[in-house]
């Protein structure tokens, strides 16, 4: 069957936003052009492609052509760069593929990913932030080309390669130890305290508190999801929150912040998984992010296959 590319790339513009209004924004058409496009490759195919709603959802046949148009709009891309270093072309614009990342690696080591995708392969990421333990149903669902993720057991399709550990330490201002932990933090102490979360996925805490005193508790939380957020929060003494070690370090020589149990830390593990296409250039950015990784994260952690 031959497929008409123009409406792939406009298929694949509705899923990406969700509406056919903020597809046809993106592709400086009419939104009349993106139903009809729709319509077309839908009566071609012989199945419905997107599930209308707020927000339009791929089916899995949907998934399936958004998939094969991110591969070939990918192929182009490295046909151009390869035209342009012969001499042969005028070279590419810069592709655009959406990466699914946790809020942490945003905020320490990730963005150098990010300017190498760019000067190196001409590429712009278009990230989507979510937990580092839900990251995978976006590349499951195909919302993203590739992920970073806790989960260490390949989705069909997809490639995963070990990327280190992120170390989380318990911390807080001292104004808030004063107010809230003055007689030391008991796990009774803690969990009766305001805590801040990512959102109400996080596990972190429960993890820490688990490493901490041996169980778990119920825990009166702030829901604040962004790396930013947390920080600003904690350093209010609004709440105690998991933080990356390698960013509160400074924080907490320096005394601003303090560490509610002393060297009890959370490592968690993180992967890269990416589709497993024939893609030199995802190949490439594959490579990237294990360079950056190794030097930035804790060696990995051995885990059961």
């Amino acid at each position: 069957m031959d497929y008409d590319y123009d409406s792939l790339v406009v298929l694949a513009a509705v899923v990406r936003t969700g509406s056919f209004e903020a597809a046809a924004n993106s592709l400086n058409v009419t939104q009349s052009a993106v139903s009809q496009r729709i319509k077309q490759l839908e009566e071609k195919v012989g199945s419905i492609l997107v599930q209308r709603g707020r927000p339009c959802v791929a089916t899995d046949d949907g998934l399936l052509l958004c998939q094969h148009v991110e591969q070939v709009t990918l192929l182009q891309h490295e046909l151009g760069e390869q035209l342009a270093s012969r001499g042969e072309g005028a070279g590419s614009t810069a592709a655009s593929i959406r990466i699914a990342v946790n809020s942490d690696s945003l905020a320490t080591w990730f963005p150098e990913v990010i300017e190498r995708a760019l000067n190196e392969l001409n590429l712009l990421l278009e990230i989507v932030p979510d937990d580092q333990e839900f990251t995978e149903e976006r590349l499951r669902s195909g919302d993203a080309l590739a992920i970073v993720t806790s989960n260490n057991k390949p989705i069909p399709g997809c490639l995963t390669v070990p990327l280190g550990a992120m170390e989380y330490m318990a911390v807080a201002s001292k104004s808030y130890t004063a107010s809230y932990l003055k007689d030391g933090s008991s796990q009774s102490a803690v969990s009766k305290s305001p805590s801040i979360q990512f959102d109400r996925k996080d596990t972190l805490p429960q993890q820490w508190m688990m490493l901490a005193y041996g169980s778990t508790g119920k825990l009166i939380s702030h829901y604040i999801p962004s790396y930013e957020g947390h920080l600003l929060a904690c350093q209010r003494g609004i709440g105690w929150a998991m933080m990356p070690s390698v960013t509160v370090d400074p924080f907490i020589s320096a005394g601003d912040l303090v560490e509610l149990v002393p060297n009890v830390r959370v490592r968690t593990p993180l992967h890269w998984q990416s589709r497993s296409q024939s893609s030199a250039t995802l190949t490439r950015l594959s490579q990237i992010v294990t360079e950056v990784s190794e030097k930035s994260l804790m060696p990995p952690i051995l885990e059961d296959a």
